[in-house]
This record gives structure tokens, C-alpha cells and sequence, in this order.
């Protein structure tokens, strides 16, 4: 279980620094910024899962919200 963990933190780690530089080099706060955020969701999420935590569904949420609206 947790080596499944520590398989999704390096395959993040080596896809991080393959397109984090680069962004670094560039100065380019913005897009910087924007990726480490959706990246750093992602890795959480993906981390979370492989190591065995429930992840609750949107579906439901989004169901419900629809159906109030509609």
C-alpha cells in the first residue's frame, strides 16, 4: 500500500522538475504559479488515493446542486 505511495511522490517528483525549471527559467510568475497549484491538487489527490483514503465523488454534489437549481 505504501509503496504505491512512494512510486506517485517519485513519477511527481521527476515530472516536476521536467517542467517546473524550465517555468523557473523563464521568470514566469503567472504560469508558474497556476501549474504549481493544479500540480501540487493533483499530487495530493493522486497521493491520497494510492496510499488507500476514500475519496469522496463530486457527482453527487454536482447532482445535487443541479436539482436545486433546476
Amino acid at each position: 500500500m505504501y509503496l504505491k505511495g512512494l512510486i506517485v511522490v517519485v513519477i511527481f517528483a521527476v515530472i516536476g522538475i521536467t517542467e517546473i525549471v524550465p517555468l523557473k527559467k523563464n521568470k514566469d510568475k503567472k504560469e508558474l504559479t497556476i501549474y504549481t497549484l493544479f500540480f501540487a491538487a493533483a499530487f495530493v489527490l493522486m497521493f491520497l488515493y494510492s496510499i488507500g483514503v476514500e475519496i469522496p465523488k463530486i457527482s453527487k454534489g454536482l447532482n445535487t446542486i443541479i436539482e436545486k437549481i433546476i
